[in-house]
């Protein structure tokens, strides 16, 4: 299975039924198309620069103002519609229509009513909201005057005294009071700058006190205000209550727009299909009647496109089918194709990089690796345990679209490995329960585990090189499989050899044997390091240079030893937790004791899974896709429907 055979294929109909076949094609979600109309596309063919751009019609604009009018009132219906539950909405399942149905039900529910509905009840809040706001704004202009136990009108009305309201820098208070000594100053608030004041004066000397205050900077408070404003400031707030318990009703009534919002999701996808079909046309070329399509589709499903264009063209129309081409090979999309438990593996390979077309899917060859570094890094049964049920759980229970769905299968295949080796190392909760099957005691035989994680990196860096040999030789590079890979097998396993046979103090002969091999393998090194190279000293030197990825070896190979430090990492930290919750006394321990149990070990939990997830990827992305993976290519993007609120059935 991984790579899925693709085939391309060129397609001609007429422009007039482009949009009846786009909307089956776009059902199918089996099709990536080419974009004709990309200069670098016209370069390389320049017998089609002669043709018109396909462009958007007339109905663009309109599709695309539906789709912003339900988009807009999704957004401020889902503020009030009280949401599910998440375990309540992961129990549900999307509603399933097929194309024909949703657009059915999209016109027989005039969503369009909701949409007004919701701009009503919007246009509505926000009146509220800004009568809210500027009422506030008069509340905090006001604060500063609270103490003023007099109405703005009286002072304003005054016949015989001049009044002087307003603000001046803390700094000039001295100032003030002392230049105006002989004149009613009162200090009405004072904050960490400024103090307000109010000042009043015969009519008189009100020249002499402006000048003062402008000597001081003065500022003047000015409002429209009448009342004294400690009830300006109550009445305010008063007026806001009652536009906040508006606000309240309003937003209980929105609460009960679910059909509303429901009619809104349905006309949600259905616009947003339309957008992009309207919108695919980009990628077209035409004459006045003709509309040329190219894409990509995989070859068990040209079958089914050449039906669809049976079924809706009838005898109008030209299609033909072409296999992958040599210069056609990096722009192919990947689509991978595994069994039941590989394909669970598939999110590890693309949070990497797809393999391109001529290259092999690492998926099959990462997943056992990776169910045996994540089950020693968790090592634990009763985590295992936990994973499994939950994961089963998930899957039986809940209705989880295909991206969650491979997520709970992830894990659930993972709890198989951690639940083994927490078994081997018989660590359940830690030590809170004794297991019979413990083979390796994780506090006394550390080494053993060492040993376990360098064995399991020697295996897997090989297992790396010796796939690199074989996808060389199957793309028909025998010479660069010896020299890239092959030499560094012949070396490292001499290096491993010669090491063995001093150590088990084999017959010299044996070890002479291996310094040969070493020798050749260090020779076929150094000749494939410098091929590329055009000088004979330039080949030399790069050539010896390459030998000194040995050390990348050596290092590569320490790296797996992180397999045993987060095993016994996790189980120390579970061992700690269960001791912690053991010294607890009496009745604290019956009663606190349980709680602090499943705490502990839940964080002790999440931290496990983070870590195994993090590390095990690097293993597989540093010190194993390094030997033989490039990847660099693209995921196939099929052109389908939106199934962000429905789920649409295929026929």
């Amino acid at each position: 299975m991984a790579i899925v055979k693709m085939n391309k294929f060129t397609l001609l109909t007429f422009e007039s039924k482009k949009q009846k076949l786009l909307r089956e094609i776009q059902g199918l979600s089996n099709v990536e198309f080419i974009n004709l109309q990309d200069d670098d596309f016209l370069e390389k063919y320049e017998e089609l620069k002669s043709l018109a751009k396909d462009d958007i019609d007339l109905e663009y604009s309109k599709y695309e103002e539906n789709l912003s009018k339900a988009k807009f009132a999704l957004e401020f219906l889902k503020k009030y519609v009280p949401k599910k539950s998440a375990l309540k909405a992961l129990k549900e399942e999307k509603l399933i229509l097929t194309l024909d149905e949703l657009e059915e039900k999209v016109k027989a529910y005039n969503w369009e009513a909701s949409y007004n509905k919701a701009k009503e009840k919007e246009a509505e809040l926000s009146n509220l909201d800004s009568k809210i706001t500027k009422l506030q704004a008069e509340i905090d202009t006001l604060i500063p005057w609270q103490d003023l136990d007099v109405a703005f009108d009286k002072i304003k009305n005054l016949k015989k005294t001049s009044y002087f309201l307003g603000t001046i820098a803390k700094s000039y208070e001295d100032d003030l009071l002392g230049e105006l000594s002989n004149t009613y100053v009162e200090i009405i608030s004072r904050s960490n700058n400024d103090i307000n004041l109010l000042i009043l004066s015969n009519k008189e000397e009100s020249e002499n006190v402006s000048e003062v205050l402008r000597g001081v900077g003065f500022s003047a408070f000015k409002t429209e205000h009448k009342d004294v404003p400690m009830k300006l400031i109550l009445e305010f707030k008063h007026q806001i209550e009652e536009l906040q318990s508006k606000k309240f009703f309003i937003q209980e009534e929105i609460a009960n727009f679910e059909e509303d919002l429901k009619n809104l999701e349905l006309a949600y996808d259905y616009f947003v299909s339309k957008v992009e079909r309207v919108k695919v046309s980009t990628n077209f070329l035409k004459t006045k009647n003709i509309c040329a399509i190219q894409g990509w589709v995989a070859q068990e499903d040209s079958e089914t496109l050449k039906s669809i264009c049976n079924n809706i063209l009838k005898d109008d129309y030209y299609i033909e089918f072409e296999d992958v081409k040599e210069d056609e090979i990096d722009e192919v999309p990947i689509k991978l194709k595994n069994g039941e438990l590989v394909s669970a593996f598939e999110s590890v390979t693309g949070m990497y990089s797809y393999p391109k077309y001529n290259q092999i899917d690492p998926t099959p060859l990462l997943a056992p690796f990776y169910l045996i570094f994540f089950g020693m890094m968790v090592a634990d049964v009763g985590y295992g345990l936990l994973v499994l049920i939950g994961a089963a759980l998930a899957l039986k229970l809940l209705k989880l679209d295909e991206g969650k769905k491979d997520f709970a299968k992830f894990f659930l295949y993972l709890s198989i490995p951690t639940i083994f080796f927490g078994a081997i190392y018989g660590s359940f909760f830690g030590d809170a329960i004794k297991l019979p099957t413990q083979i390796i005691d994780t506090n006394k035989d550390v080494m053993t585990i060492v040993v376990l994680s360098l064995g399991l990196g020697v295996i897997q860096i090989f297992f790396g090189l010796f796939i690199k040999v074989y996808s060389l030789v199957r793309i028909g590079k025998a010479k660069d499989a010896l020299l890239d890979a092959g030499s560094w097998i012949i070396t490292l396993l001499s290096i491993g050899g010669l090491v063995a046979a001093k150590a088990l103090k084999f017959p010299s002969i044996v070890g002479n044997i291996f310094i040969i091999t070493m020798v050749i393998g260090m020779i076929l090194v150094v000749i494939g390091g410098g091929r590329e190279e055009k000088s004979f000293g330039a080949k030399a030197g790069q050539g010896l240079y390459s030998l000194y990825g040995i050390t990348g070896y050596v290092g590569d190979l320490v790296s797996y030893t992180r397999l045993m430090a987060l095993g016994l990492a996790g189980g120390s930290i579970a061992g700690a937790l269960n001791l912690l919750i053991n010294t607890l006394p009496g009745v604290a321990a019956i009663v606190v004791g349980p709680i602090l149990f499943v705490l502990f070990h839940i964080f002790n939990l999440g931290l496990s899974l983070l870590g195994a997830y993090v590390h095990t990827a690097r293993l597989q992305y540093v010190e194993y896709f390094g030997k033989f993976y490039e990847g660099g290519g693209r995921p196939f993007r099929a052109f389908k429907v939106s199934e962000k609120y429905i789920k649409i059935k295929r026929n």
